[in-house]
């Protein structure tokens, strides 16, 4: 655990990173989260070879009698999971031994047992692996999800760990802070082993194997016992050793168990200078410990964060955010700034560091409040609950999300910040009011303020209008489609949904070097794949020793922009009109990776290596691709999207369409275009299948995909549907689409996707827009009839009735709304003025959800909710 992330990648740990105990992620659709968690196995396995020497022979061999059949690997890491406690780890070999479990499957459950093992309990785990049917990645989201209840197991430390902490980080802090006083290079025995015997006598303890602990603790630290019996240290301390001793210790904190990561660098102003920092938290004397250079000699920094003594309470940690784009024209960064006790500045290259480390700052107070981000990320907010009341905590936590988003001048990206007092915890009474301070609130709840409050908070975001793109995006470069640019089949079939989730547990499994530079990760890759061509000047020549390329270590690479022109395109598109305008949204490496898919001849072979379940050839290339497309989403006006998207699949016919696909999934990545003909073209006189994308397609908000017209150097517009995750298929959610024959003949067949909301609703909405002779919009009807009236037709109608005649009454509503408030709704991205009207007409009646107003009611279903439904929906259902 204490090396992993000296090479975990930010990019793998979003959404994770942040993630501390009490964390529930069954709702987070992303590969990231399995990822990063199953990293942690094989750093595990090298801390299970060194425990191997008290394993013993006897102990080894007894097991291996018993369990002939199971790996010695397995073995000791069921034996280092179980604390060498030896009738647990025969519970779980045997539990493997019962089931019939496969080699690579046991991999997979012991993984699962060394993350989880500490965190809850291991009957659970293993109930949940047989539940789960053994699937990896479906056994990870649901312990997840137990880890948010009452299983979580506390870590409860020894008394003896307590006292040989306590003494080791003692003498670990004197050499540290004082390396020049030569006091501290002397331990008298006698009164270490009095001070010693007196902490023991005082918890009734043998202090025996403690003494002889505390002894080589000494000898490992540097010391060495002098002839008269003392302890006795060089004169020249070595800062590195000492440091890593004392990490060692700071690291048996229960925080550092119960938290599965905490920071180990950072970056701080100092003397007006950055500089990047080690860094552990010292909770028993709330305090930060810093190991930094300075002339080339290492030096520790400490700063005191709260009252030394634990005993004491402490509530005035105060932890301020801001953001930093000063950087962001010269170097492409965006810096996410931290601010401790208004003294001390740190930052961090990505958002998600920046909640790990305030997270871990706000141990440091008495009193903290929990809250989940739309995410299902947690945080910890230090607060002074005798100063603070319930609005100003509500307001602050508002302030803080609106930061992490970018968003800290963009009052208007809140659709919707609530607090559900009821699904609090402890329980807020619906009769506190606004101005009650925190200390009122929860005085009366035992331990006070050593408690753990949480709070329900409901956040429902967008992205400002004057940060997103439209549906047409010019490109001055026009070239013409390629007739070899098409679509692989990308649908998933429903004989390899088993075999699918297979291949991606053990992409979830998959661990390797990881470059803290996403852009080597990526090229890396398409070297050593064999698409060297894609990144350099085809005219000139290169060999592995002017790029510096070694197969095992993307570090290595060098980032030469003369070598790998591909470089300046990256920086190009960075630093682009609609990157800056959209507000620098991507990193390079995203770039790279829409660059790469759109642009580059690997583009073929990534797709044809994902259908055939070879995803591990591409890893990086998925993963950043997948996330690029995922944050454009967010930054286009897709609620404005009417238009129809076409893909060629060449040479593919599909028959029993229902019986064979596994609908609402792709397996790999879709490339649609705007143009009908360009489809047609493309398959001329071969037979093949047009895929036909209905607009409901772009319009979902959760079926991702993104323009990359402004990417690609075709004339057409370029829209990118990704690649699903596989939690989809275990849940019944809105993402899903549906797929039928459009049209079929002897050369072509033309298949038409649909979000499944569409086809759910798309007979009753007819029938009711018949009453009006379809007069009334159909997404207005939509609205109507699934948030307003809970899907009752006859209710939708009465509703309807009273808008039209509340339209009627007044002649002057429509023109009035035109006149004064269409701008309004306009700029917050609300688009459909017969919505607007209609949110305006609900507002008057005092009928709006959660006593929004008609704007927000607006935002909420346009942009979030979605409107799956255009104005030829119309004339297509009256054809039929």
């Amino acid at each position: 655990m204490i090396c992993l992330l000296k090479i975990l990648r930010n990019e793998h740990i979003k959404l994770l990173l942040a993630v501390c105990e009490d964390t529930a992620l069954t709702k987070i659709e992303s590969n990231y989260t399995i990822f990063v968690i199953s990293l942690i196995h094989s750093y595990l396995i090298k801390y299970q070879q060194l425990k191997f020497l008290s394993f013993g022979p006897d102990k080894m061999e007894q097991l291996q009698q018993y369990f002939s059949n199971i790996q010695e690997e397995i073995l000791l890491r069921a034996w280092t999971c179980c604390n060498e406690n030896l009738a647990e780890t025969k519970a779980i070999l045997r539990f493997i031994a019962e089931n019939n479990t496969p080699i690579e499957k046991q991999d997979q459950l012991m993984q699962l047992l060394e993350v989880f093992g500490n965190r809850i309990k291991k009957k659970l785990i293993l109930e949940t692996w047989i539940k789960c049917n053994k699937i990896y990645g479906d056994t990870l989201l649901k312990l997840n999800e137990a880890c948010s209840t009452d299983n979580i197991e506390k870590s409860e430390e020894t008394n003896e760990l307590k006292i040989l902490r306590e003494m080791c980080l003692h003498v670990l802090w004197n050499l540290l802070n004082y390396p020049k006083k030569m006091k501290y290079h002397q331990i008298d025995n006698q009164a270490l082993n009095i001070r010693l015997k007196n902490k023991y006598k005082q918890m009734n303890m043998n202090e025996n194997s403690s003494l002889i602990q505390m002894q080589n603790n000494l000898q490992e630290f540097g010391f060495k016992k002098g002839k008269d019996g003392n302890w006795y240290y060089p004169d020249q301390v070595q800062l590195l050793s000492v440091w890593k001793h004392y990490k060692k210790w700071i690291n048996t904190q229960t925080i550092y168990k119960t938290t599965l990561f905490v920071p180990k660098t950072i970056w701080m102003l100092n003397d007006k200078i950055w500089r990047e920092y080690g860094i552990v938290f010292d909770y028993e004397h709330r305090r930060i410990v810093l190991l930094g250079t300075e002339n080339k000699e290492f030096q520790v920094q400490s700063l005191q964060i709260g009252n030394p003594k634990k005993s004491l309470i402490e509530c005035n940690v105060n932890i301020q955010w801001e953001n930093d784009i000063s950087d962001i024209e010269k170097n492409n960064i965006k810096w996410c700034d931290i601010i401790i006790n208004n003294s001390w500045r740190f930052r961090t290259l990505e958002w998600f560091e920046r909640i790990n480390f305030s997270n871990c700052c706000s141990e440091f107070n008495s009193f903290y409040v929990t809250w989940k981000d739309p995410n299902m990320i947690i945080h910890k907010e230090s607060i002074n609950p005798y100063l603070i009341n319930l609005k100003q905590l509500l307001e602050y936590i508002k302030n803080k999300f609106e930061i992490q988003e970018y968003f800290d001048k963009e009052k208007d990206s809140i659709i919707l910040f609530e607090c559900e007092f009821d699904k609090c915890n402890p329980l807020i009474p619906s009769h506190i009011r606004d101005n009650t301070l925190l200390y009122d609130i929860y005085k009366n709840i035992n331990y006070y303020p050593y408690i753990k409050v949480y709070l329900e908070i409901k956040i429902i975001s967008m992205i400002p209008y004057k940060y997103t793109i439209g549906n047409n995006i010019k490109n001055d470069i026009k070239e013409d489609i390629k007739e070899d640019n098409i679509s692989l089949n990308p649908f998933l079939y429903k004989c390899d949904i088993y075999k699918f989730k297979f291949i991606e547990d053990n992409l979830n499994l998959f661990s390797k070097q990881i470059s803290q530079n996403g852009l080597k990760n990526i090229l890396h890759e398409v070297i050593k794949n064999g698409f060297l061509c894609d990144l350099i000047d085809k005219k000139k020549s290169y060999n592995n020793k002017q790029l510096n390329f070694n197969k095992n270590n993307p570090d290595e690479l060098y980032l030469n922009e003369k070598n790998l022109i591909i470089l300046k395109q990256i920086k190009l598109l960075f630093n682009s009109d609609i990157h800056k305008y959209m507000g620098y949204p991507l990193e390079l490496h995203e770039i790279c990776s829409l660059l790469l898919y759109s642009e580059k001849s690997c583009n073929i072979q990534f797709c044809y290596d994902q259908i055939q379940f070879n995803h591990l050839k591409w890893y990086y290339l998925n993963i950043y691709l997948t996330n690029a497309i995922q944050i454009l989403y967010k930054y286009e006006r897709r609620e404005e999207n009417n238009i129809d998207l076409y893909c060629v699949l060449k040479g593919i016919k599909l028959d029993n369409i229902k019986k064979t696909i596994q609908t609402g999934y792709f397996i790999t990545y879709i490339n649609t275009f705007n143009n009908l003909q360009i489809a047609q073209i493309q398959k001329t006189n071969k037979q093949g299948c047009i895929l036909h994308f209905h607009p409901s397609m772009r319009r979902s908000p959760t079926i991702y995909s993104c323009n990359i017209s402004w990417i690609s150097s075709y004339k057409y517009n370029q829209i990118l549907f990704s690649r699903s995750s596989t939690n989809i298929l275990n849940k019944k959610y809105s993402s899903q689409w549906n797929i039928k024959i459009e049209n079929d003949n002897k050369y072509t067949q033309i298949l038409l996707l649909t979000w499944k909301i569409y086809d759910q609703f798309i007979q009753q909405i007819i029938q009711i827009s018949t009453i009006w002779n379809h007069s009334i919009d159909l997404n207005l009807i939509y609205i109507a009839l699934t948030y307003c009236c809970g899907e009752d037709i006859y209710q939708t109608i009465v509703l309807l009735s009273e808008f039209e005649e509340w339209k009627r009454q007044d002649n002057k509503k429509e023109q009035k709304y035109n006149q004064e408030q269409i701008h309004q709704f306009i700029k917050r991205r609300c688009n459909n003025n017969n919505i607007n009207l209609f949110c305006i007409f609900l507002s008057e009646k005092d009928i709006l959800w959660k006593k929004l107003t008609a704007i927000e009611y607006a935002m909420l279903n346009t942009i979030h909710n979605g409107l799956p439904f255009v104005e030829k929906d119309k004339e297509t259902w009256n054809k039929k």
